[in-house]
């Protein structure tokens, strides 16, 4: 795999783990937080992989260009 797709994963991973970290921590009671650390999981780790497929060159992804 290219770097470029790599590092364009690990940051967008990063970031929405900060934020949504961030904001079970300032915004959900202390008994909730691990209920909804396991619900948001799923979507934590779907969103960046997603964007990085859509965001994704074929070149980035070793596809072969058909002409």
């Amino acid at each position: 795999m290219s770097s470029k797709f790599v590092i364009r994963f690990a940051c967008v991973l990063l970031a929405i783990l900060l934020v949504v970290g961030l904001g079970i921590h300032f915004t959900v009671a202390p008994e909730l937080t691990t209920m909804i650390w396991i619900f948001t999981v799923p979507l934590i780790l779907a969103v960046p992989i997603l964007l990085s497929v859509v965001l994704a060159t074929d070149d980035e992804l070793q596809i072969p260009a058909h002409k």
